[in-house]
């Protein structure tokens, strides 16, 4: 019975310890900026990492056109995110090549702030080249736009991570108007190394469902 007691003591204190334990996967993130003058419905834009890593979900500019930091929060706004092997530079325009990330519904923060979309799982390998399509399924043009800034391309980096933005979008996707050069507002949340499973966007998990199978 002692030695009983003792391995289970013991195999309860590991467990104990794991569900403590603190993730060891070192994150980060890349942010190009959050100051709009223009805006439609999507944005394409370059990735290139400088390690192995797997991004974890995005942070988009969503609101109204107002200049008023916050304006527009509040509405439910339904994003999808692409992405393609190689520069979405000339490829803005055809969805041939493109895989669907995933799809979610967010609450806006507004103008000018930060709304988390929490679609992830992308593995990205260094030296390779990944092109980006961000866009606001359900843009409406006065209440709900996905919002950008003129001019680029530009470029935008850390030690992990480059990125260049390219072009902004109208509707319907890829087959909208295309503008030249409109600068992605956002950020890219990402781990170090490679994710091997597979991801929940891909299982055709969307909205409430993406974000409780990702969590």
């Amino acid at each position: 019975m002692t030695i009983f007691r003792f391995i289970k003591s013991t195999a309860l204190t590991v467990l104990l310890s794991l569900g403590a334990a603190p993730a060891f996967a070192q994150t980060g993130s890349l942010t190009t900026l959050y100051a709009h003058n223009n805006t439609f419905a999507g944005n394409t834009f370059d990735v290139q990492p400088t390690v192995d890593m797997t991004i974890d979900s995005f942070d988009v500019n969503i609101g109204n056109f107002q200049g008023v930091s916050g304006a527009g929060a509040g509405v439910t706004a339904t994003v999808s995110i692409y992405w393609r092997p190689g520069t979405s530079d000339g490829f803005q325009n055809n969805s041939a090549g493109w895989t669907l990330l995933g799809t979610a519904n967010v609450t806006s923060q507004g103008t000018n702030l930060p709304t988390n979309v929490p679609i992830g799982g992308l593995n990205l390998l260094a030296g390779e080249t990944y092109g980006i399509y961000v866009s606001l399924d359900n843009h409406d043009g006065s209440s709900l736009s996905l919002l950008y800034t003129n001019g680029g391309p530009s470029a935008y980096s850390n030690t992990d991570l480059a990125l260049t933005t390219f072009y902004g979008k109208g509707t319907p996707v890829f087959t909208g108007g295309t503008f030249t050069f409109r600068q992605w507002n956002g950020t890219i949340h990402y781990h170090l190394g490679i994710t091997p499973v597979v991801t929940c966007a891909s299982e055709g998990y969307t909205g409430t469902k993406l974000t409780w199978c990702q969590n």
